[in-house]
């Protein structure tokens, strides 16, 4: 059974990106996010926290790209893709990436565990797309382009360090909110009630903006490797046929048992997904790449 969409205005479910509205809103959501973090530091020190709190975000945005992708396939015990043994999708990827303009062609790697699975990280020339065992061997070479397509369409967009972006402003949101709360509790400063309940909250609402920012991210990557494939049809069998794979080899049961409620997931649901790449007007496919090649690339 699929996530049921929470009971709220449709222009709401569509800005969280829990129904598809055909717009991406990364922006606002983002900026939501910031503007959540600036009121939070200038609630506990004025203007002076609220510029130090930009200056940490910034220096955290920094450094961090600085982690290599490799430690992270490091971490979910990835290894590279053996070319030898699977030409093929280095083929499709090599033909993706061309077609959507990169002048890279991703790193690959194997990753273990049941269920069909795939990430893309990195930033530029060091981007990474891990795809999991079943879905080497699970998926038709139709499905494998449309998923291939669908994490070439996250490095094309950025996404990686978009959702770097917001999992910086979340934390630091998380940090001073704990910080402040500690002052509140062990402090001497007797601060009104409502101080308190909104340090409490402010965390809570800027992991919701975080998790509309990543779905958000979802329906503009499938509507990318629409954009890829030429059409949405492949795209919409990937999905009909992973989630009835990852529903068999994870063993999944009915919905309320175990999957979160749409505004704490990850992803919009398969059903979802489906309805707004179903919605994408025929005729405007390729159009997204086509209008956003670099320079002196063909």
């Amino acid at each position: 059974m699929e996530n049921e969409k929470p009971n709220l205005p449709v222009f709401l479910q569509q800005f969280l990106a829990i129904s598809p509205g055909g717009v991406s809103h990364t922006v606002p959501l983002m900026a939501c996010m910031a503007g959540v973090l600036a009121t939070c530091a200038w609630m506990l020190g004025g203007v002076s926290m609220a510029i130090s709190a930009a200056i940490a975000v910034a220096l955290m945005l920094a450094v961090a790209p600085m982690i290599s992708p490799d430690v992270l396939m490091k971490l979910l015990r990835a290894r590279p893709l053996d070319i030898a043994a699977y030409p093929a999708i280095y083929e499709m990827a090599a033909m993706l990436a061309h077609r959507a303009g990169l002048d890279y062609l991703p790193k690959l790697f194997l990753l273990p565990g049941k269920g069909v699975n795939a990430i893309t990280t990195g930033t530029a020339g060091d981007t990474t797309i891990a795809i999991s065992s079943d879905a080497l061997h699970g998926l038709s070479p139709r499905q494998m382009r449309a998923v291939l397509a669908h994490e070439i369409a996250h490095a094309w967009h950025g996404d990686t360090r978009i959702l770097l972006m917001t999992d910086v402003l979340y934390r630091a949101t998380w940090t001073i909110a704990l910080f402040g709360l500690m002052v509140f509790i062990f402090g001497s400063f007797n601060p009104p009630a409502w101080m308190i309940i909104v340090f409490g909250t402010i965390p809570t609402i800027s992991f919701l903006l975080q998790r509309a920012v990543i779905r958000d991210r979802e329906f503009a990557a499938d509507h990318g490797a629409s954009d890829l494939l030429n059409g949405p049809e492949d795209m919409i069998d990937a999905l009909l046929h992973i989630d009835k794979i990852n529903r068999k080899r994870l063993g999944l049961i009915p919905y309320r048992s175990t999957q979160p409620p749409s505004l704490l997931d990850t992803h919009p649901s398969v059903k979802v997904r489906i309805e707004a790449l179903r919605g994408i007007n025929p005729g405007t496919w390729q159009k997204f790449f086509e209008t956003r090649r670099p320079p002196g690339t063909t």
